[in-house]
């Protein structure tokens, strides 16, 4: 009698591991979603075949334009695992209780840092000069182009006034600021002076792709702020310690070696080291000079 009842048993058993089974989900802020999503899938894929054993079926994708939707969509319980840069995980980390998991080296970058630069022939030579003046930062939400810059010329007693457009004059005894939306724009504003200074990263700086070769020679560093973590992986509030345990050996594990092409699509990383204690420090920082903001 027993024996007629065991299929049926099984079959029930099997959908009850179906039900438990579920999406690891990777989460970024993008606007460039056809090549992020490129970046980030190969990683994500691979992370949850290797997680199968903890209940993971599948790896997804899910890119969010600005760090306000990332956030909800982190409280919502739609996102595990985020791949960003220390502003944004402050924001993760303080508005959706996310966990910085490690430090990622990214495009072959431990650290990097935010410069602020003008043109070659400008009489700007400091950041004092810049009172008066105007300059761009790339959007809200990043971390080299305009979190750094503005703190630091705040932490020199420099007002800051937003401006509408670029053909708004600067305001007296403040510094005038405007998004730029992409390095390129950032780097073309200035070389065409329609600002008279620029911010972005030492990776952007270099990378010809978003400053051209041509227009360095005619363009001048004024200012590089100390070194920061190029990016961190953060895991939502609610993801089981198994997982998230396992996601930081999985990670940590990888290297050139073992694994190059898994890491080089993956924002052309080139490894993962633990949080140090200065990370959740400076990830708290940020988050206070934000809401000063």
């Amino acid at each position: 009698m027993l024996s007629r009842f065991i299929p049926l048993l099984l079959l029930l058993l099997g959908l009850s591991f179906t039900v438990q089974a579920r999406v690891l989900v990777l989460g970024q802020v993008s606007e460039r979603t056809e090549k992020d999503y490129a970046q980030l899938r190969p990683m994500v894929e691979y992370a949850a075949q290797q997680l199968q054993g903890l209940g993971i079926s599948a790896g997804e994708v899910k890119l969010y334009p600005a760090a306000e939707e990332l956030v909800a969509a982190m409280r919502r319980g739609e996102v595990d695992w985020v791949t960003e840069t220390s502003f944004t995980a402050a924001r993760l980390m303080h508005e959706a209780g996310a966990r910085p998991l490690l430090r990622k080296w990214k495009r072959g970058q431990r650290e990097y840092q935010s410069i602020i630069y003008t043109r070659a022939d400008s009489p700007v030579r400091e950041l004092g000069d810049l009172v008066g003046q105007t300059i761009a930062f790339e959007h809200a939400d990043s971390f080299s182009s305009y979190y750094l810059p503005r703190r630091m010329l705040e932490q020199r007693g420099i007002r800051l006034q937003a401006m509408e457009s670029l053909q708004q004059p600067p305001v007296k005894g403040q510094v005038s600021y405007i998004f730029s939306r992409n390095e390129r724009n950032n780097a073309l504003w200035v070389h065409k002076a329609l600002v008279v200074a620029g911010a972005l990263s030492t990776a952007d700086w270099s990378n010809p792709a978003r400053v051209p070769p041509s227009l360095r020679p005619e363009l001048r560093i004024i200012y590089r702020s100390p070194s920061y973590p190029r990016a961190l992986e953060l895991v939502s509030e609610g993801l089981e310690p198994a997982l998230t345990t396992a996601l930081q050996s999985l990670l940590l594990g990888m290297t050139p070696e073992n694994s190059p092409e898994l890491l080089a699509r993956y924002e052309q990383t080139t490894g993962f080291e633990p949080i140090l204690p200065d990370d959740m420090q400076l990830l708290n920082d940020i988050y206070q000079s934000y809401l000063a903001w």
